[in-house]
């Protein structure tokens, strides 16, 4: 009697096994991707941490207090005032990340270009910010606000792992702020979280001393 040995797999096992692979590959893609987005996300609320702690230096400065006061740059504002931290010394190149969301569209500037007529633009720059001349009544109110957070085109950035938009507060501690959290504490509503350049920034609390 002769023993039949199977040579391979049929067409049909070969495609289910082609399926199956497809299966797992897509799984382990959506699973690398959340990966890499939480640390980005992570990498953003330490880079904010660090431009509070810049801004202290600004509070306790006569100097550096006293350029942030004069002239034009009291009313510099959002992207304009981290230009005006570049020009004055409070940032440094090396620190042209900081201001940049990873999970963003925005890229660092290039650190040549740093100096007093530095031009920090649109796309190099991911937040908000008070305006220079109120940043010491900001830090130092006693109602808690927002110092910095995302702007409108970065606002975003995180929905795809439920974050919520990334806030520096006054009183120096850095989180992300959901949705369900600022409707919860301050009446926010879907149709102002949904367009805060419109509704939210300089306009409502947490944000009416942050401006884009």
């Amino acid at each position: 009697m002769y023993s039949r040995h199977r040579a391979g797999f049929t067409l049909v096992e070969l495609m289910v096994v082609i399926a199956i692979l497809g299966i797992l590959v897509s799984v382990l893609a959506v699973a690398v991707g959340r990966h890499f987005t939480k640390a980005n996300a992570d990498l953003d609320k330490v880079n904010m941490g660090k431009l509070y702690s810049a801004m202290q230096e600004v509070v306790t400065n006569p100097e550096i207090k006293s350029r942030f006061n004069q002239g034009e740059n009291a009313d510099r504002a959002g992207r304009e005032f981290f230009e005006a931290c570049y020009r004055n010394g409070v940032l440094g190149s090396e620190q042209l990340g900081t201001v940049v969301s990873l999970g963003g569209p925005d890229s660092a500037a290039n650190r040549a270009d740093i100096g007093k007529g530095f031009a920090l633009s649109d796309s190099a720059c991911s937040y908000t910010a008070p305006r220079m001349g109120e940043l010491r009544k900001v830090l130092n109110a006693k109602e808690r606000s927002v110092l910095f957070t995302f702007d409108s085109d970065n606002w975003n950035n995180y929905d795809s792992i439920s974050y919520g938009a990334l806030v520096a507060w006054s009183d120096g501690e850095v989180t992300y702020l959901t949705f369900d959290d600022a409707a919860d504490r301050y009446q926010i509503t879907e149709e102002e979280w949904a367009d805060p350049k419109q509704h939210l920034f300089g306009k409502k609390a947490p944000f009416k001393n942050t401006l884009e």
